[in-house]
């Protein structure tokens, strides 16, 4: 999506990039800016020797991004790295990186096969569709598998706790200084948002192992073919938390995920676990909103989208639990 923080690179500055990575042993055959994705600049390259790869340029400047997003690049490169170690997961290989003082942060990676599953299932049958969501979900279950020592966003190591309560009540907080900043209206003052994460502390202090959340697995960041996935990219939000934050269990997109359920093994949630997931709706919703002041996002429609959404989760919780 057309935002201010992206860089347009130049065929120029995609020369000196490449240049930079692959020395004399590249060049540049021709270049396709890949549009989709609403943070970093990419683009898929072909070389003159008929091999293919993937740039991807981190955004041109801090001001644009929310707490969170900070050095997410590095994030991602090193989770790449740690998940294509496991050798079941999917991913790209990471050919380059390299992140220049004042300059460029970017990164080469595998040019992967197929096409993103969110404009590869409207021309998918019912059941494909079942057979790639229940392959998501045994392939999430793995990643999940993967433990950490500390709570926190992968990038952000300075943040990182012990106790997943107090972690995720400082990334709210993150999120409500973000607001706060670039004046963005919410639904409910900081003092409500911080009492009901305080009314589902119980519920929070059940996570007590940190493991690897993806976190931004939607279908967009999935590749298909021929019924298979071919790979998982964009973990540079990736985080150490609950497994019940990744994407395929965000109710606010509906609930038609039974055969990700069924891959996962996860076909039902206690009491505690449904009070953590709304939270983490919550969490979500608030970042669409206010990343739209941040970006600067042209499409009028999301503005609007975004804090409709918003709304409609606060206003949810909020009539719950005035029926407690």
């Amino acid at each position: 999506m057309d935002n201010a923080i992206k860089r347009q690179l130049s065929a120029e500055d995609l020369d000196v990039l490449v240049g930079r990575a692959f020395g004399g042993e590249k060049r540049i055959a021709s270049a396709l800016e890949l549009k989709d994705g609403w943070f970093n600049s990419a683009y898929a390259l072909t070389f003159s020797d008929g091999t293919r790869s993937v740039l991807k340029v981190a955004p041109r400047m801090e001001a644009g991004m929310m707490r969170y997003e900070r050095d997410v690049m590095r994030a991602e490169v090193d989770v790449l790295h740690l998940l294509k170690e496991t050798g079941s997961i999917p991913v790209p290989e990471v050919y380059y990186y390299e992140a220049e003082p004042g300059g460029f942060e970017f990164f080469f990676m595998e040019f992967l096969s197929g096409e993103p599953y969110n404009k590869a299932k409207e021309n998918l049958t019912a059941e494909e569709r079942k057979v790639i969501e229940a392959e998501l979900g045994r392939l999430s279950r793995r990643l999940n598998e993967i433990s950490g020592k500390r709570f926190g966003y992968y990038a952000q190591e300075e943040k990182q706790g012990t106790d997943w309560a107090d972690v995720f009540t400082d990334m709210v907080a993150g999120l409500l200084a973000d607001a706060k900043d670039a004046q963005v209206e919410l639904p409910a003052s900081e003092v409500e948002f911080r009492s009901l994460l305080e009314e589902r502390r119980v519920s929070l202090n059940e996570v007590t192992e940190p493991r690897l959340v993806h976190w931004d697995l939607w279908d967009g960041n999935l590749f298909v073919k021929e019924g298979r996935i071919t790979g998982l990219i964009d973990c540079e939000r990736a985080l150490w938390g609950d497994p019940l934050m990744e994407y395929y269990f965000r109710g606010l997109f509906g609930d038609n995920n039974s055969a990700f359920l069924s891959g996962y093994g996860k076909e039902s949630f206690t009491d505690a676990e449904k009070e953590r997931l709304q939270l983490y709706d919550l969490y979500l919703a608030l970042i669409l909103r206010i990343e739209c002041m941040y970006r600067q996002y042209s499409d009028t429609n999301h503005h609007k989208w975004a804090t409709e959404l918003l709304k409609q989760c606060w206003d949810g919780l909020f009539g719950e639990r005035k029926t407690k």
